[in-house]
């Protein structure tokens, strides 16, 4: 048997299948792919490893990932731990071969940024970027596989080429941008890294008309404690930015409630921030203290009753936002993924709806699909069979 336990970012899912790909030889594999971004997804890895260990004795178990970075010694039981650095020596020209209906396409590695709540600089501290050349090379690999999206992952994508004297914008501008370029799918991009230029440079591709904004909070008080390096005037203009280009744009958020000194003022300005922008998608997480990070020293004063009901506040606010948002593409043409899920064909659009189709259709091809209907959790579509090339 070969298994891949996957747990964390698309960064890590990549990381994971080109590791699989590199031990094809093993026969008998289990490889344990460890996330400790939250203390949820630390103690997930650790479970995760633990029945890996009680469930199949006799095969071979490799730990990887940022847990067994941070913490070896609580994956000392398995036959291998490969570090973050020694897996991106292990894995380098591999080029997976993931069974997705998207492919995750890593451009770069690490993070040098300080903000106080995070632990993924102490694992992945070293910016390596892959080069233009070979991110085109690996585009064709994906096109090659039948993929009709490609989506661009890192630790931060916005820190692209600083170890190569490049940026983001140029990396964008080097793509093939021919008839056989998959569409394009920016993976979570840090708004500091959001400006004009790379918005036109954007417009100029096939890409998905969804962008996934880490913001973290909208008060600029917890802003400045969790050194983010904006203020919510900044977060404004970018997103309303984003929403003033791109048709039907999906913007999406990363919030985190709960941080140390978050009262019920700052938290309501996050609350109304969001209201009022153009949302269509949130991540909320609750605070929670990462040893070796700047905030540890805080603690944890905030109840978890109380992250729990803004948890909850955010995400009744955010379902309502989606549906009105969703409401807005009635009777609209599309270009979707067809993915097989739990029995049903859905399509999973540029825009970042999944709507279910109403009849069967190839998996992850790219056709054309008209939205007919909305409801509160789902989203109802007509099939077009012919498949499209562009999005």
């Amino acid at each position: 048997m070969r298994k891949l336990v996957n747990l964390g970012c698309k960064l890590n899912q990549y990381d994971g299948y080109c590791l699989l790909e590199k031990f094809s030889g093993i026969e008998n594999l289990i490889i344990v792919n460890t996330c400790c971004v939250t203390k949820a997804a630390e103690s997930k890895s650790r479970k995760k490893f633990h029945q890996a260990l009680r469930q199949f004795p006799d095969v071979e178990i490799i730990a990887s990932g940022c847990a067994c970075s941070i913490h070896p010694d609580r994956y000392r039981q398995a036959n291998q731990i490969i570090d973050n650095d020694d897996r991106n020596k292990i894995i380098a020209g591999i080029k997976p071969k993931p069974p997705k209906s998207r492919y995750f396409l890593k451009i770069q590695d690490g993070c040098n940024l300080k903000c106080s709540y995070c632990i993924v600089p102490k694992v992945r501290s070293r910016i390596q970027s892959k080069p233009p050349s070979d991110i085109n090379e690996e585009i064709s690999w994906a096109r090659s596989l039948g993929y009709k999206e490609v989506v661009l992952v890192g630790a931060n994508i916005g820190l692209y080429g600083q170890d190569l004297g490049l940026g983001l914008v140029d990396m964008l501008e080097k793509l093939n941008n021919s008839n056989e370029l998959p569409r394009i799918r920016l993976s979570s991009l840090e708004p500091l890294f959001i400006g004009q230029k790379l918005i036109q440079t954007l417009k100029k591709l096939p890409i998905c008309r969804h962008f996934h904004i880490p913001i973290q909070s909208a008060d600029d008080s917890i802003l400045k404690k969790i050194n983010r390096g904006y203020d919510a005037a900044y977060l404004s203009k970018i997103v309303e930015s984003l929403h003033d280009n791109f048709a039907d744009v999906a913007i999406g958020a990363d919030v985190i409630v709960g941080f140390p000194g978050e009262g019920d003022t700052e938290f309501l300005n996050t609350y109304q921030f969001l209201a009022e922008k153009p949302f269509t998608h949130l991540h909320v997480f609750p605070y929670s203290p990462r040893p070796g990070t700047q905030a540890y020293e805080l603690g944890d004063p905030i109840p978890s009753r109380v992250k729990n009901h803004r948890l909850w506040k955010l995400k009744k606010l955010i379902a309502q936002k989606n549906y009105e948002f969703r409401m807005n593409l009635l009777n609209k043409k599309y270009g979707a993924i067809v993915e097989h899920r739990n029995g049903e064909f859905m399509g999973l659009t540029d825009n970042y709806i999944r709507a279910k189709l109403d009849q069967p259709c190839v998996p992850n091809e790219l056709i054309d699909i008209i939205v007919t209907h909305v409801g509160p959790e789902h989203t109802y579509a007509s099939v077009y069979r012919q498949c499209v090339d562009q999005p």
